[in-house]
């Protein structure tokens, strides 16, 4: 049986990968996964998978949709859809424990999710084209079933995907991420431009960020910048700079002991009311109240 490898092939546009996960003679890879933070870029690849976050906080870029995650995230994603999760860029303890499902539609036979009696999960995989995020009792179940599936042995795996499938398929506690899908035609063109514009602000959201240098960067005007950004993030960029503002806030009201005006400066905002704000409508509570719980 061949060993199981995950090659990494640059194909020459602006971080973007395409993941080539070799599987040998195995229906399925699942994996139980630890390391120090979350840097791995925007990529794709065919097939299907399923991530369980026990452990990590950060932002979750699917399609285009940007989002938090924290512990407990669920998400299924379908071929080819660019995702990506990432916390390098916040302090403190960003440790990252997780479980991965990764299948292709054939590993159980090429016709096997083409039968009536399937049908539910064939209406699940084309959800998944968008990027789905479970949770509720939905999670709870799943998240049960993977950690059994790790230590299962082949055929155990295999009744425990259709298992973990049929549970997801008839499920209504999702959450569609993306408002588009990806084909392999368009995906192209779409990452390059927004990645540039993504590592850009994941490098300078602490400091001021202008319209005018983000748009010369996507190499658009300003106004048509403000449309492409719009339409791939369904944001406008003070919005998306803000959430990522606030996500490091979370992180140091988390791992330190520095006062509100301080974390406020050092998020990248420049005045303390406008900071608490934006705070209690994205996060439903003050950023002391967050810090006291927490605590």
């Amino acid at each position: 049986m061949q060993a199981i490898a995950k090659i990494l092939y640059n194909i020459d546009i602006m971080k973007l990968f395409v993941e080539k996960i070799i599987t040998g003679d195995k229906l399925f890879i699942v994996k139980e996964e630890q390391f120090p933070y979350n840097d791995f870029p925007l990529h794709i690849h065919p097939e299907y998978e399923l991530i369980f976050v026990m452990k990590s906080n950060g932002e979750r870029y699917v399609g285009n949709s940007i989002a938090n995650f924290y512990p407990n995230d669920l998400c299924f994603f379908g071929p080819n859809l660019p995702h990506t999760f990432y916390n390098k860029h916040l302090p403190g303890n960003r440790e990252v424990h997780q479980i991965v499902l990764q299948f292709r539609e054939d590993c159980l036979g090429p016709e096997l999710f083409n039968i009536p009696q399937f049908r539910w999960i064939k209406l699940l995989f084309d959800r998944s084209r968008y990027g789905l995020s479970f949770n509720g009792n939905t999670r709870e179940q799943v998240a049960k079933k993977l950690q059994e599936m790790v230590h299962a042995d082949e055929v155990e795996g295999a009744a425990c995907l259709l298992s973990i499938l049929n549970t997801l398929s008839r499920s209504d506690e999702f959450e569609v991420l993306s408002t588009e899908h990806h084909s392999s035609v368009n995906i192209f063109k779409y990452t390059e431009r927004m990645n540039k514009v993504y590592h850009y602000l994941l490098d300078n959201f602490r400091q001021d960020v202008l319209l005018e240098d983000v748009a010369e960067i996507a190499h658009l005007s300003p106004a048509a910048f403000c449309r492409y950004f719009k339409k791939h993030t369904r944001k406008n960029l003070s919005e998306f700079v803000n959430d990522l503002r606030i996500s490091y806030a979370c992180e140091l009201l988390r791992s330190s002991n520095s006062g509100i005006a301080q974390i406020c400066y050092e998020s990248g905002f420049n005045n303390v009311s406008y900071f608490n704000r934006q705070f209690k409508q994205r996060m439903r509570i003050s950023p002391l109240k967050y810090h006291k719980q927490i605590s």
